[in-house]
């Protein structure tokens, strides 16, 4: 099954030099409390805040719209909703746990960190960055690139740091949020009301560390990839990386120079391929700013090609897949001669299985003298290091320093907060079997609360941005008729209706099965759950997308309205 255009589908604190261990669950994931500690928190209760008190709540704490999480989702939702003009400076509040704006490209400092996406697609189409140096963007000028953003449009005027969402909970009598926030600095947990959450959190905040069992065990030092330790000194240490993603593939050459021995335990060979940045050159770089609409014109080029050729290299059977596939293994060969290390780090799985690496640094890495690459079972961890499994012999190594590159839970949404809704629904209850949301947008019986990059809002081979815009123009969208309805004397809730919720998530799974190389039952890939659920990615491009998200259709939507009477909470 295939959407056409416009189809309708139904009616931190920075870590310790040796960070306590973090817990696990099944898989490795951490929760609400685990995930707390890792930006800074000491505990978090899980109660929700009491509803009851409502009246007490200060008017400084009394919002049309919160929005979670100062990245790029916050940013790009605020900043629209400032430029639709439905509400002001004054009406929002942005909450984030960090100390600036960034999200992801404020929190990840490991060395190397850069993005593997063209940087002039990693910016929204209303604040074209004319300044990008190179095609790839670094961490660090995305950050300043967002930041500066944010500050254009005066968000540090409504923007808390350091403080964490533990619970949003759904007042049916008031119809508003009632938000519970932990301020990192005082550790007291402030009581906020808003008629609108924007839950713009992203994926890539929850780190996992794997199932192996025994990492509490280990007495060295140890960190996250996520949680970069920019203290301690790694020259001359004997080190381990678990994982080879993305996030590990970059660290890997910034570091293998500076350890006695760098040991790289790789479960599944990654796909790489050469990175081939350069730099623009000066003309092109005046063109962005002084040629009338030649920086969207270049944007728009670039955006169109990815839509149309990307999504091909990522189509099962496509001859472009099957290229790009076998191109990987031919760079690998040309960069690694011992053929011993070939077999080792040789791809099996096809081109977009998963994200693929663009690194023209990381083989060479692997083939240095002093780094191993071990495809062993690990078996546990012990007091000095990490037992695997080689032909069935077990085998211990010491290390001084382990680093999880083991990235991050992104088949669920929101598990750090305790989310209840309609009756007294949880969230996590519901999504218990997967998690699914209309356009990845919002989810039935819980009004008013929209997610950016919510679940199944993923392009792996394209930019995201131009869908994170189109959520939060829709978002904008609801957040203007509330807005316009509360000054005729009503109030307004919407959530999907099941119906609807229902028939667009099975349209984007049998959208994608048999279509994409990830939908094969071989590919293990952090897009599907355990059950080969797919959480993650659409089959849609950005173009038919937009076109979804292009009006409010409210024949999917659940209203909720009644007249504005006393006792009301005034929010203005």
């Amino acid at each position: 099954m295939h959407a056409k255009d416009g189809d309708d589908f139904g009616g931190s604190a920075r870590p310790s030099t040796n960070p306590q261990p973090v817990k696990t669950f099944d898989a490795g994931i951490i929760g609400g409390d685990e995930y707390a500690e890792c930006i800074g928190i000491s505990a978090t209760s899980n109660i929700p805040v009491d509803v009851d008190h409502a009246s007490s709540v200060p008017i400084s704490r009394r919002k049309k719209v919160i929005i979670v999480g100062a990245g790029i989702n916050g940013i790009q939702q605020a900043s629209t909703l400032l430029r639709d003009g439905c509400v002001t400076l004054s009406d929002i509040q942005i909450v984030d746990a960090l100390d600036d704006y960034g999200g992801v490209w404020k929190k990840n400092v490991y060395p190397g960190c850069a993005c593997d996406v063209p940087a002039m697609i990693y910016t929204t189409s209303y604040e074209i960055n004319r300044d990008w140096t190179h095609f790839y963007a670094k961490r660090e000028d995305i950050q300043t690139y967002y930041g500066n953003f944010a500050l254009k449009y005066g968000l540090d005027k409504a923007t808390q740091f350091g403080s964490f969402v533990e619970s949003c909970t759904w007042d049916e009598d008031r119809m508003v949020w009632h938000v519970g926030i932990i301020n990192k600095a005082s550790g007291e947990k402030e009581h906020w009301i808003a008629e609108v959450i924007c839950q713009c959190v992203g994926s890539l905040d929850r780190p996992k560390f794997g199932n192996t069992p025994g990492r509490e065990n280990y007495k060295g030092i140890t960190w996250h990839t996520a949680h970069w330790n920019s203290n301690y000194d790694l020259t001359d240490k004997r080190v381990a990386i678990i994982g080879c993603g993305p996030s590990a593939a970059q660290i890997i050459p910034e570091i293998v120079d500076k350890t006695d021995q760098l040991t790289v335990y790789m479960r599944t060979p990654p796909v790489c391929v050469p990175r081939n940045d350069f730099a623009y050159s000066s003309l092109t770089k005046w063109a962005w700013k002084w040629v009338p609409m030649f920086a969207w014109l270049f944007r728009m080029r670039m955006n169109l090609r990815m839509m149309w050729y990307g999504r091909r290299m990522a189509m099962k059977g496509d001859p472009t897949n099957e290229r790009m596939t076998e191109a990987a293994v031919k760079f690998m060969e040309s960069q690694i001669s011992d053929p011993n290390l070939r077999d080792k780090v040789r791809p099996h799985s096809k081109y977009y299985c998963k994200r693929p690496l663009r690194l023209d640094n990381f083989y060479p890495a692997l083939a240095k003298p002093n780094c191993t690459v071990l495809r062993e079972d690990l078996v546990r961890y012990t007091e000095a290091g990490v037992i695997s499994r080689d032909n069935g012999k077990e085998v211990e190594r010491e290390f001084d320093v382990i680093i999880y590159g083991t990235g991050f839970n992104v088949a669920q949404f929101l598990e750090h907060e305790k989310v209840t809704g309609i009756g007294g629904v949880d969230l996590q209850k519901k999504w218990r079997a997967h998690p699914e949301a209309l356009y990845g947008l919002a989810t039935s019986g819980f009004p008013n609360m929209f997610y950016c990059f919510g679940p199944n809002s993923a392009h792996v081979w394209s930019s995201q941005q131009d869908n994170w815009e189109q959520q939060a123009r829709l978002a904008t969208k609801f957040v203007r008729e509330i807005v316009e309805r509360a000054r005729v004397g009503k109030k307004l809730a919407v959530h999907p209706n099941r119906d609807a919720e229902r028939n667009y998530n099975t349209a984007v799974q049998h959208g994608q099965s048999g279509v994409f190389v990830w939908s094969d039952a071989s590919c293990v890939t952090y897009y599907k759950n355990d059950d080969g659920w797919n959480t993650y990615t659409m089959p849609w491009t950005w173009w038919q997308f937009r076109r979804m998200l292009r009006k409010i259709r409210w024949e999917q939507w659940e209203v909720i309205e009644k007249p504005i009477s006393e006792p009301k909470i005034s929010i203005d």
